[in-house]
């Protein structure tokens, strides 16, 4: 059967019904906003639902997008990374922790994806890219235990600071990232924080959270907070 995707699509949206658009991979590898040549080939920004289904872009752009955010940085193939745990001993241990709490290994080859801290720069770039209006953040379980969990909240390129990925990628391989260091957050039973709330997520972790929604200006609708759906905290329902 053949079907014309668009058409199909836009007879829903006229019918009344809700139509959800789930992209994958990142917005740093972006073919047209990434960070070429280390990119894929397509467009996992928000734009790209509008050139992948045949719906307008003023159709995709009237309904919300939603930025789902790892607590950390994890990428695969070559390229530039300035948050990369790497370097000294210190950091591989930290990253090779992190990667095996967080299951970070390639789905296919088993590849062990490389771990860094969050680029806030990068969101930043990402937020304006698809123009989120609202977030998900997964994963803060993986950096519980921690005593510090950093971000770079800017970077350093060539004694310019900057507030989101320069042009080129060549640029972006000359920038130093810019911390800023959070109080880490205990491990507690995730289960049970999932079952009672947002309100139960320590509070060290709440900062984190609040921290990051503010940087990218949008307000966060749910947390993931361990592998299964059911560790998920829900604040706002995009179907509701």
């Amino acid at each position: 059967m053949t079907l014309n995707a668009g058409a199909y699509l836009a007879d829903r949206i006229d019918d009344g019904d809700r139509v959800l658009f789930e992209g994958a991979q990142g917005s740093a590898i972006d073919i047209d906003h990434g960070i070429y040549p280390y990119v894929t080939s397509s467009n996992p920004t928000a734009g790209g639902a509008a050139v992948g289904t045949g719906l307008s872009p003023a159709t995709v752009g009237d309904g919300a997008v939603i930025g789902v955010i790892k607590a950390y940085l994890s990428r695969v193939g070559t390229g530039p990374l300035p948050t990369e745990l790497t370097g000294d001993d210190d950091s591989e241990t930290l990253a090779a922790e992190i990667r095996e709490r967080g299951g970070e290994f390639g789905t296919v080859t088993d590849r062990p994806r490389r771990i860094g801290w969050l680029d806030v720069p990068m969101l930043r770039h990402a937020a304006r890219v698809s123009g989120f209006s609202a977030v998900v953040i997964n994963h803060i379980d993986v950096l519980a235990g921690l005593d510090t969990v950093r971000v770079a909240h800017a970077y350093d390129c060539e004694g310019e600071r900057l507030r989101t990925m320069p042009t080129t990628t060549e640029q972006w391989g000359r920038c130093e990232p810019v911390y800023r260091s959070f109080e880490g957050w205990p491990d507690p039973d995730w289960s049970a924080v999932a079952e009672r709330g947002y309100g139960s997520i320590p509070e060290a972790a709440r900062t984190y959270l609040e921290y990051v929604a503010g940087e990218v200006g949008a307000p966060i609708w749910s947390v993931g907070v361990g592998p299964d759906r059911t560790d998920t905290i829900v604040r706002e329902q995009p179907f509701a």
